[in-house]
């Protein structure tokens, strides 16, 4: 068979192997009005809706919950932890099996065409690590400093986004603790007033909503928000990965056959949405 043969059958194989990458960016979007929903119906569930909102509770769930994130965390890591979420949504996923097809067709193009096209490929491409690469191999650095300069930046960009998802999982775990701190003001006041009827109303509920807050917070976003940027950093890490192992089959002049066999052992370990 073939080089031009056996590289086209490797793209068709690796896409039938990896045809069910999803849309992680949507599943969290409908994840995040789902979960709004779910809010919404138990409000209106109720025939007093506004019984559950409380502006004590709130502050002290909510604000207690960021105060002590800002104790351990930096304003900055608050800052892009919010900005990964954003990215999240709005920003398209990395694709393990986009990324193999496009390292078979460009490997396929540089024996043809020469390593030079690999220049005018970094001109247009919009992935930053990809785009380094690129560069580095048209440059004519070596494979140890294109090797070395590549997994520098996976590591950093590894650090980057772990500590985005630990800021999160520091708020689903505070947020809990903040609705018990709340509840036991509120019971606090409640038994401080035991000669007025009203002010032990308003101080039960307090209580009782500060905990509905704390739970609702870590469960239904701060929890998932940071298992779904676990999950994205697991995508892009593996896709990295893979543009590594191509972009290193170019510095070595490989042909476009030994590079769809090193793209073969991703296939099974695929990270999905």
């Amino acid at each position: 068979m073939h080089d031009d043969q056996y590289t086209d059958y490797g793209i068709r194989r690796l896409a039938r192997r990896n045809g069910n990458d999803g849309s992680i960016n949507g599943s969290l979007l409908v994840g995040l009005i789902a979960a709004c929903f779910v809010l919404l119906g138990g409000l209106l569930a109720s025939s007093q809706p506004l019984q559950f909102l409380n502006i004590e509770g709130l502050l002290i769930v909510f604000g207690g919950t960021v105060a002590s994130a800002l104790i351990q965390y930096s304003v900055t890591d608050l800052r892009a932890a919010c900005s990964a979420v954003r990215a999240a949504l709005w920003a398209t996923p990395s694709s393990a099996r986009e990324r193999m097809l496009a390292l078979l067709e460009l490997s396929h193009r540089v024996k043809q065409q020469g390593i030079l096209v690999l220049e005018e490929e970094a001109q247009g491409e919009s992935d930053d690590f990809f785009r380094l690469g690129l560069m580095l191999v048209a440059d004519g650095r070596t494979i140890e400093d294109t090797k070395r300069i590549l997994r520098t930046e996976m590591e950093s960009s590894r650090e980057r986004e772990w500590r985005s998802v630990q800021v999160w999982e520091t708020m689903g775990n505070f947020a809990p603790a903040m609705g018990l701190i709340g509840t036991l003001l509120g019971l606090i006041q409640m038994l401080s007033a035991t000669h007025d009827s009203t002010t032990m109303g308003s101080s039960m509920a307090m209580a009782l909503v500060a905990t509905l807050y704390g739970s609702v917070g870590a469960n239904l976003f701060f929890f998932p928000i940071a298992g779904k940027l676990r999950v994205l950093s697991q995508e892009r890490e593996q896709c990295k990965s893979i543009t590594l192992e191509g972009i290193l089959s170019f510095s070595r002049l490989e042909s476009p056959i030994m590079l769809e066999q090193r793209l073969q052992s991703f296939t099974s370990t695929a990270v999905h949405g």
